[in-house]
């Protein structure tokens, strides 16, 4: 073996050594093995994925070989040769040592790697492969390389490092105070801390078209060496949003000593203001975690740092004070005024995948009210808008999918992201909902106060969204992928985890939450009355839904949307009808009369509710035909196109209205009384 081991020290003598006993070393650098040797089978170190998660006995087809086609040292290493097709077949897996998970300590992995045409490997958390991953490693195939967490979401540090040569990849993990180091060739590329801070495998594991080679693995640890009494301040979770919002620190507390640890004060300072939690009643034992959310906010300012620290451990008790305290970054944005942010959200209660992305909504409404509007727009289920889903179709590649001021798709786990960007861009006009209720039709008048001049085409959408919206029989359950926790956990902000729920969640505890009922003149909305605008200029743009029986009108959510001349959303507004109806309804007449009925250019359906006679109003010349359909998808009624339907004889309910032309079809939705 070359001078890896010695590199490997010489990297930890950069690391404090007090309170640390004495280093354990294992390292392989494959020269006692033959070439051809199935390293899982032959060894007794190695492991193959198969072996350790389904009890299968050798030979293991997923086991990787000792090659000699590259060797940094000796005639050795291990091959990982590429397979264009799919990942694998290799998985192999090196148990980090006796009493893992390690938890505490300096941690060091370090290896030669040499990539042909990409690598990936992984640090296991758990002694149990495929339960929690501390680290993700994705070296591409042009030379550069991922360190990531949780399932490559959230990347750690980004490098670069040589292609078709061998170089030293190492990762120091101190894990007493959560400091992860890389250093490639002995040059540090960067530190972080790791939301995972446990190690106790390695799994070496190529993806598709990846060969790349292993030589010279070394699994130096040095294990902590606890003091008599020791409360430390392990980890302050993620802090952030907008100035003037309260936020509730949480804060992560070990036993890092001997003796057990009953009570303690748990202090989060921040701009000059501190608050303090006085935890009593535990029983915390040597490394054990406790976790203390504080019950009192803190009220976030453009201060960017905070710092949380222990006291007056077990009554007092003399302890070591190194680690009291940690300091903390707090990401805070200053929003734009008058500024709401409108994120649209494609799902259906069929798509297992879209419980992601109602948490997701779910999250955003408690993290940034009043400064954000999410609407669910349902696909192939009771609560569909076929106007709105048709149209959200053309946006979208897949469900669940988001869309943020009309941004590019997304998944809804990005929301958050595309919000912070857009929340501090000024609007250019203040929207106020007003409205009144007349014959069972909502009447919508949105206010445009502009703030900065416009021009060109800019165009004005209004839409209903309910909450809380329930239903019966099975077109209301909701398919969920993520029963059985083989997916992780999906925790929602009632504490639910969607792991703990059926594979299809009755509908009996089912609560829709941001249901698109309507969008009025159309997805993309209509011009505004003017083609352009000043400052302090003022346009009112009125727009009527009729009211579906079924709507609990308590839970519904008037939304405005202002879109720019590129289809991005400037602004939006948001109010309950209760809200709007006392800010009033401002009747749109004379040259800014723009009302809108429910549909694209004008087409409107009335009496809606009805009994008798439908009226068909600006029915478009190229229709060929108009159907009827019940809520259980049945054609009831078949004629060509024509401006007057008698409908006296459908059941009482809801239906949807088809104007169906040559590749083309419009639908609305009426009421049957």
């Amino acid at each position: 073996m070359k001078n890896i081991l010695l590199v490997t020290i010489l990297l930890l003598s950069s690391v404090s050594l007090f309170s640390q006993s004495a280093p354990l070393y294992w390292c392989d650098d494959f020269e006692s093995y033959n070439v051809g040797d199935p390293i899982a089978q032959t060894s007794s170190d190695w492991n193959s994925w198969a072996e350790l998660m389904n009890g299968l006995t050798a030979p293991f087809s997923d086991d990787a070989f000792v090659s000699n086609t590259y060797s940094n040292s000796g005639s050795n290493c291990l091959a990982f040769n590429a397979n264009t097709s799919v990942a694998g077949p290799e998985d192999v897996v090196l148990p980090i040592g006796a009493g893992t998970p390690y938890v505490s300590g300096v941690f060091t992995l370090t290896h030669m790697i040499y990539v042909v045409s990409g690598a990936y490997w992984n640090i296991q958390a758990e002694n149990v492969p495929g339960v929690t991953w501390a680290l993700d490693v994705t070296l591409d195939a042009t030379g550069n390389v991922n360190y990531a967490t949780s399932g490559s979401a959230q990347t750690l540090l980004a490098a670069t490092y040589p292609l078709n040569t061998w170089f030293e990849q190492s990762i120091v993990c101190d894990l007493t105070t959560n400091n992860w180091e890389v250093f490639h060739d002995g040059v540090s590329q960067g530190t972080f801390n790791n939301p995972v801070n446990q190690v106790a495998s390695i799994d070496y594991y190529p993806t598709a078209g990846q060969e790349f080679y292993i030589d010279d693995v070394c699994l130096p640890y040095i294990p902590a060496q606890l003091d008599t009494l020791n409360a430390q301040v392990l980890s302050v979770g993620a802090i952030n949003g907008l100035a003037t919002q309260d936020r509730f620190p949480s804060v992560d507390i070990r036993n890092f000593g001997i003796n057990d640890i009953n009570s303690f004060d748990v202090t989060f300072d921040y701009d000059g203001s501190q608050i303090t939690e006085n935890i009593t009643g535990l029983n915390l034992t040597t490394n054990s975690i406790t976790n203390v959310i504080f019950t009192n906010p803190i009220t976030l300012s453009l201060v960017t740092t905070a710092q949380a620290y222990i006291s007056n451990i077990n009554g007092g008790q003399t302890q070591n004070t190194s680690d009291d305290t940690l300091l903390t970054n707090v990401s805070v944005v200053v929003p734009a005024p008058n500024k709401l942010v409108i994120g649209e959200e494609a799902t259906g209660t069929w798509c297992g995948w879209c419980p992601r992305g109602a948490v997701a909504l779910n999250w955003m409404d408690k993290d940034y009210e009043g400064f954000w509007q999410g609407i669910a727009v349902h696909n192939g289920d009771p609560m569909t808008d076929a106007t709105y889903d048709n149209a959200i179709g053309n946006y979208i590649a897949g469900y669940p999918s988001g869309l943020v001021d009309r941004g590019s798709a997304i998944d809804p786990g990005g929301f958050s992201q595309d919000f912070i960007q857009r929340v501090v861009i000024p609007p250019h006009a203040r929207i106020t909902n007003g409205a009144k209720i007349e014959n069972n039709v909502l009447k919508v008048s949105l206010n445009l106060n502009f703030t900065t001049p416009i021009n060109g085409n800019w165009r004005l959408a209004c839409a209903v969204v309910e909450d809380s919206v329930t239903g019966t029989g099975p077109q209301y359950f909701q398919a969920n992928y993520y029963s059985g926790g083989g997916s992780g956990s999906l925790i929602d902000v009632d504490g639910t985890d969607w792991a703990n729920l059926g594979s299809n969640v009755n509908s009996n505890i089912m609560i829709y939450r941001h249901v698109a009922r309507a969008i009025n003149p159309s997805f993309l909305g209509d011009v505004l009355p003017q083609n352009s605008y000043s400052s302090g200029d003022v346009e009112t743009v009125c727009f009527e839904f009729p009211l579906d029986p079924s709507w609990d009108l308590n839970q519904v959510h008037i939304v405005g949307m202002l879109f720019d001349s590129q289809g991005n959303t400037d602004n939006g507004s948001s109010s309950t009808i209760g809200t709007a109806e006392t800010n009033g309804y401002l009747a749109c007449s004379g040259s800014t009369e723009a009302i809108f009925l429910n549909g694209p250019d004008k087409l409107n359906v009335y009496p809606n509710p009805s009994n008798n006679i439908l009226y068909v109003n600006n029915l478009p010349l190229e229709t060929k035909s108009i159907s009827i359909i019940n809520i259980e998808g049945k054609v009831v009624i078949e004629t060509e196109a024509k401006d007057i339907l008698n409908v006296s004889k459908l059941s009482s309910g809801i239906y949807q209205i088809n104007f169906n032309g040559k590749g083309w079809i419009e639908t609305r939705k009426i009421i049957i009384e």
